[in-house]
């Protein structure tokens, strides 16, 4: 089995959990804003891109981003029949070279309603902040409950956090679901005030950002869980 083949529901079953009506689900998607962060060159330009403009190619050498990006208002449909429907006001994309703890006081900043972290699964688990996909999460994860335990008084938007392991479709599916494990335990560990009123648990799921025997469907279902998470109250 490979790593490709180890998956959270596809976008068509998180269709089910939207509510009827495009007209109530539209409104209260509208205005949500993503901060996509993460580990450098771990894809994080290339899902911001695919929100964007729907851009899914080859793997191919890419340049480093060297600034904060923002796009503008993004429209999303998703699913065999491009029925669930995500209104973006902005997706923010950030230069992975900063490191995480600038990564979290950016998080702070911007106060998202969605964070999308992005893992590079291909990494060592331990070493150098910045090469290492454990111990930039755990940086991350420090400083980000850090600065929202100082300041609890502060209103916290943030609806969902999507954890992404990019590169899945090099890993088989046992590393890739003890890779999993391990990072759960982290942000379980270090996230508590930092995670505000979201319902849910962080989602933690595999992706491949380039062509692949399941095309669009693991970038699918990180922008389903967002638009479910958006639509809840």
């Amino acid at each position: 089995m490979t790593g490709s083949e180890l998956y959270a529901p596809a976008a068509e079953e998180l269709i089910r959990l939207i509510p009827k009506g495009f007209g109530l689900v539209k409104r209260w998607w509208v205005g949500k804003e993503v901060l996509i962060i993460g580990q450098p060159r771990a894809g994080k330009t290339t899902f911001r891109e695919y929100l964007q403009y729907a851009l899914f190619d080859d793997e191919k050498p890419t340049d480093e981003t060297a600034e904060i990006e923002s796009t503008k208002q993004i429209d999303i449909g998703i699913g065999q029949r491009g029925n669930l429907k995500l209104n973006v006001k902005r997706a923010i994309d950030t230069p992975g070279q900063v490191g995480a703890v600038e990564h979290a006081n950016l998080a702070f900043q911007e106060n998202p309603h969605g964070l999308i972290i992005v893992l590079d699964l291909t990494a060592p688990l331990d070493g150098e902040p910045d090469r290492a996909s454990a111990t930039w999460l755990k940086r991350f994860c420090r400083r980000y409950e850090a600065k929202w335990r100082v300041d609890r008084n502060r209103k916290n938007r943030l609806k969902a956090i999507v954890v992404i392991m990019s590169k899945a479709d090099k890993l088989a599916s046992g590393t890739i679901d003890e890779r999993r494990k391990i990072y759960k335990e982290i942000l379980d560990t270090e996230l508590k005030d930092a995670r505000g009123k979201m319902l849910d648990g962080v989602a933690v799921l595999p992706c491949s950002m380039v062509t692949n025997p399941h095309g669009t469907r693991l970038m699918d279902n990180v922008v389903a869980y967002l638009a479910a998470a958006f639509s809840r109250k």
